[in-house]
């Protein structure tokens, strides 16, 4: 049994061996080495029930308006653009890349998932040396299918709680004269009136948590 996908754009799924049919299913989509592209308005869910034990490899079905796929048979659906018109979440492609247990209908559900999304979900929840060796090889070097394929048939699957990615934390700019690295240069400012009467003097932006006015020092003679 293979999968529905609902699309608006079927150009795309026109490559390798493919059959387009209008209006009416008018050729089996049993063969397991074709895509079947059927464009109607009216492929209901009960087509989809109907005809879903008889798909070898996927239907493809153009349409303006997708049918709403409620029960069991959502699994073996894809809707593939409609989403994208009023800001679509990634989330439903991310837990098919780390869950589904069918690699090929996780190829075809993660075809318009954003690489950069995929990878931060990817970085709490995959510690797999060898999947991050094969991403660093073709990421920013390779066209992005090759990278989804590394999505799609390198990731196990696990059922797993997902982790959600976290929140990078400001790294605030550490002033002149210390170091980045520096642990306590705060504490040295706010011990310190001498040192922090000397950045307000060479710095262009002072930290937030320094007063702009300079501090009256009593120094030894």
């Amino acid at each position: 049994m293979g999968v529905v996908i609902y699309t608006n754009d079927d150009t795309k799924f026109m490559v390798g061996n493919y059959v387009l049919m209008t209006g009416k299913i008018d050729t089996p989509p049993s063969n397991p080495d074709t895509t079947y592209i059927l464009r109607t308005d009216k492929f209901t869910q009960k087509d989809v029930e109907a005809w879903l034990p008889y798909i070898g490899n996927r239907l493809v079905v153009c349409t303006e308006k997708p049918p709403v796929i409620t029960g069991k048979i959502q699994d073996s659906v894809i809707i593939d653009e409609w989403a994208t018109r009023t800001g679509r979440s990634y989330l439903n492609d991310v837990m098919a890349m780390l869950s589904w247990k069918d690699r090929l209908r996780v190829w075809y559900a993660i075809q318009d998932l954003p690489i950069p999304y995929a990878l931060a979900f990817l970085r709490q929840n995959r510690d797999d040396i060898t999947l991050w060796r094969r991403i660093a090889q073709a990421n920013m070097e390779l066209p992005d299918d090759y990278v989804r394929a590394i999505f799609a048939y390198g990731i196990t699957p696990s059922h797993e709680k997902t982790k959600w990615p976290k929140k990078k934390k400001d790294i605030e700019d550490v002033p002149h004269p210390f170091r980045q690295t520096d642990k306590y240069w705060k504490e040295i400012i706010e011990g310190n009136d001498s040192v922090a009467n000397e950045i307000r003097d060479k710095v262009d932006e002072i930290p937030k948590h320094m007063k702009k006015t300079k501090v009256g020092v009593n120094e030894w003679i």
